[in-house]
């Protein structure tokens, strides 16, 4: 991997993580929650992107839309809250499994 682009994986990492737990705590209605939260994304994202995670972080994006999408029908923000980070959670074990199938020998 050349270091630009694990420059740019730590970077986006850092991006997608921070501002998730940012947006948990918004969601919450805790300003407290929404520092704790958004610095240990930050520590997480780093550390994913550091690691080479890209591709990982992108499928639990989706994941995360996919389960926000779903809650919201509901119409109740706790469901909203429950069913993006149960998206989340399943789409992380689903690119845990496609990262040991597409690496490279």
């Amino acid at each position: 991997m050349k270091p630009k682009s694990a420059k740019q994986d730590v970077i986006f990492g850092i991006v997608l993580m921070g501002t998730t737990g940012l947006l948990i705590g918004y969601f919450l209605n805790s300003p407290v929650l929404m520092m704790i939260a958004g610095v240990l994304g930050i520590l997480i994202g780093s550390l994913v992107g550091w690691l080479g995670g890209r591709r990982f972080l992108v499928i639990i994006c989706f994941g995360v839309a996919g389960g926000g999408f779903w809650g919201s029908q509901s119409g109740d923000k706790d469901i909203l809250i429950m069913a993006a980070g149960s998206g989340g959670a399943i789409a992380g074990f689903i690119a845990a499994q496609m990262e040991l199938f597409l690496k490279k020998p």
